[in-house]
Parts: C-alpha cells; sequence; structure tokens
C-alpha cells in the first residue's frame, strides 16, 4: 500500500500544474487534485478498499478511477444535492472521497465559476455542522474530526476537509497549484445563534430528520402478561422470545426495582451496538428505530435502544417514559428514557452509554456510565434537549439506589 502511495503521488506531481509555478488556475482536474490531497491523509495508508470515490464522468479520460466511480452530469448533481444540499449549482468539474460507515472522513474538490464559490463554502459549512451533529454523543473522536473540519479556496476550485491531518492536506491542494500559491482559507463557521431559556437550557425545536414515532408494544405486553404469543406477528413473537432470553440472563426473582434497571441497562449498553447505516445515504431500516433491532438484530438508532429499554421496563412492572427530543442543539433527532424509583425521575440515556468505559475502584475494574440515573439539569447540560414542559423533571441525585 505504501508504495502504490509512492508511485501516485510521484506520478500526479509530475503532472503539468502540480509542483510546477502556475497561475491561480491550475488544469489538472478535481480528480487528481482529490487524489494528491488523499495521499497527504494519514487515513489513506488504512486501504484504499475503505474509500468510496464518486468522480464526474466528464473528466474520466484524465482520470485514475474504476468505471464505477465515474458519474454522468445529472447523477453528480444528484449527488451534490443529497451531500450538501447543492441544487441548480453551475459547477465545471467535481471529485468526492468518503470513508462509509462511523467515519468521518471525507475529501470534495468542486471546480465552480467565482460566482458560485460562496454557495459552494456555505454548504460545506453546513455539511461540517451537520456531520458532527450525527456523530455527537455516539462517536466524540469522529465528531471532533467534523469540527476542525477545514474549507480553502483556489482559483476557482473549492475544497472540504475532513481528516486527521488537515495542515498536510491543504499544503498538498496548494501543490496543485505550484509554488508559491496559497489557498484562501475560509473563516471557521460560527455555530448559529441558539436561542436559551432563563434557566439556560436551549429552547427546544424538533429537527425534522428522522421519523420519531413510538413503537407500540401493547400487543407484545398483552402476550407477555398472559403468557400466550399465538396472537403476535411474526417479528413480535421475535420481538418477545429476545426479550425473554434477557430476563432469563439478566433478572432474579430477589432483585429490587433498581437492581432490575441495571441490570437490563448493561444488558441494553454491552450487546446492542449502533446501527451504522444510519450514517450512510440509504439511512437505517424502521426495524432500527424500534425494539425489534438492538433485541432481535443486535444493533439500533436512538428510538430503537430508548424502545428497547422501555419495553423491557415495562416487562419488568418498572415505570418508564421514552423521551422523544433532539441532540447537538436541536439539530439531530435523539431518544432517551426516564424512569421512576421510590417516588423520584431518573433519566437514562442507553445509546450515549453504548461505548461504556472501565474504571477502577479500590483496585477492582467497574463499568463507568455517563447517562445512567442522571438529573434533568445534567441532561440538559451535555447536550439534549425536549420539550422540557410536557416531560417530568427528574432532580434527584442518590441514582436510585433503595
Amino acid at each position: 500500500m505504501k508504495k502504490y502511495l509512492s508511485l501516485l503521488l510521484a506520478l500526479v506531481l509530475l503532472l503539468p500544474g502540480c509542483g510546477k509555478k502556475q497561475d491561480e488556475t491550475t488544469i489538472q482536474p478535481c480528480e487528481v487534485i482529490a487524489r494528491v490531497m488523499w495521499v497527504g491523509a494519514p487515513e489513506a495508508s488504512e486501504g484504499g478498499d475503505l474509500f468510496r470515490w464518486y468522480l464526474y464522468d466528464g473528466m474520466r479520460q484524465q482520470g485514475f478511477g474504476k468505471e464505477e466511480e465515474y458519474y454522468s452530469d445529472e447523477e453528480m448533481n444528484t449527488l451534490l444535492s443529497d451531500f450538501y444540499g447543492l441544487e441548480d449549482l453551475h459547477w465545471y468539474d467535481a471529485a468526492i472521497v468518503r470513508m462509509e460507515g462511523v467515519r468521518a472522513f471525507e475529501l470534495a474538490v468542486l471546480s465552480v465559476p467565482e460566482e458560485e464559490q460562496d454557495a459552494v463554502v456555505k454548504a460545506f459549512q453546513e455539511h461540517l455542522l451537520d456531520r458532527q451533529g450525527v456523530f455527537t454523543g455516539y462517536e466524540p473522536e469522529q465528531a471532533a474530526l467534523a469540527k476542525d473540519g477545514k474549507i480553502v479556496t483556489c482559483g476557482q476550485e473549492v475544497a472540504l476537509i475532513i481528516c486527521e491531518d488537515t495542515r498536510n492536506v491543504r499544503q498538498a491542494f496548494e501543490a496543485c497549484y505550484g509554488d508559491g500559491r496559497f489557498a484562501k482559507e475560509t473563516p471557521d463557521f460560527l455555530l448559529p445563534e441558539t436561542e436559551q431559556r432563563p434557566d439556560g437550557r436551549y429552547v427546544y425545536v424538533d429537527p425534522g430528520k428522522d421519523d420519531m414515532t413510538l413503537f407500540d408494544s401493547s400487543a407484545i405486553l398483552a402476550a407477555w402478561e398472559r403468557g400466550d404469543d399465538s396472537s403476535l406477528s411474526r417479528e413480535d413473537k421475535a420481538v418477545l422470545d429476545a426479550a425473554k432470553r434477557v430476563f432469563e440472563e439478566c433478572v432474579t426473582p430477589d432483585m429490587s426495582d433498581y437492581d432490575k434497571e441495571i441490570a437490563l441497562y448493561a444488558w441494553l449498553t454491552g450487546n446492542v451496538s449502533y446501527d451504522q447505516t444510519h450514517y450512510e445515504k440509504k439511512g437505517a431500516p424502521r426495524t432500527s428505530y424500534e425494539p425489534y433491532g438492538p433485541l432481535v438484530k443486535g444493533k439500533g438508532v436512538c428510538l430503537g435502544y430508548a424502545t428497547a429499554f422501555q419495553l423491557l421496563m415495562d416487562m419488568a412492572d418498572i415505570e418508564c417514559i421514552t423521551v422523544t427530543g433532539a441532540a447537538f442543539m436541536s439539530r439531530e433527532n435523539h431518544a432517551w428514557n426516564m424512569v421512576r424509583l421510590n417516588g423520584e425521575w431518573y433519566c437514562v440515556d442507553p445509546t450515549w452509554d453504548m461505548d461504556l468505559w472501565i474504571a477502577v475502584q479500590d483496585g477492582e475494574p467497574f463499568v463507568q456510565y455517563s447517562y445512567f440515573n442522571v438529573t434533568s439539569d445534567y441532561m440538559a447540560s451535555t447536550d439534549h434537549q425536549w420539550d422540557y414542559d410536557s416531560i417530568p423533571e427528574a432532580t434527584a441525585e442518590d441514582h436510585g439506589r433503595s
């Protein structure tokens, strides 16, 4: 792999316009510029198979890509709209490379008329915010990469850089314009002003990005209570069977409600993974928003975690509600739960606790949760927003121990 990267870098630097004195308009196609940038990114050493390239078909004869990596005018217009919200954009050339799944890495180069550059810069700025929001709470390291992403311009090209070494990639971008040409970095995009309440909490606004309709588990609960699942659909029966197995593994008759809660929470956060397709264009299937995903398939998104936990609490006869709210200053939909123990409400967020960490006390390791039985104030201070007036307030500090 290292040999391939060295050969590619040597090749592109020998091409006219790369590594030689040029004016501010490079003669290199966006694909070549993007590949030079890619070689400068630390992620490139992980292997080419991890990357997905989107290249303009009109420059195929000057490129190095595979047949399936080239897109027509119409297809590229659709990609620019889907990825960056750029509609009716006048452009000359385009190249994008991404790492799919739970990776924020992305390089994009668009060649556009001068009058279109501001629109591209603004779209890239919004994209950086969206990518940061998508990973907030779930993948902090990837959210940090998006937060530190850069947008640079040179000549008629606008480049987006999200990687582990933006400085080196920027220098690679500049190399395509010859010695002495420097890209202009756009100002860091300031977060939009978000209205705050007198108590300091952000005003909640439904982001409207995901369908947060709650799963109706009444049929499953009824079957659980009567010990007869003959009337259930195949999917609901699979959910009930999976939930029964969890109970057999985690719950004993002598447990207190608190012991049941933490045992079921530990199972959910320790055995279910986040559905990575949520980060992709196609999105996660609806089952990942319901108990079926976490309990049967072993993966889900936040609403799937929350509704699965809700079902387990209902089966344990512990009062619980599912909160559909938001995160990242109401830019991303999010869901979590509240439980009532000994007359007090507590907040839990199993999705954001899925990457649990091990602490040590008195020489003994134990699981340390960040969002188990915490207060509403804590949730608000850790980037959770919700309809504050319609949801109970959690104020107890003893974490629900009886």
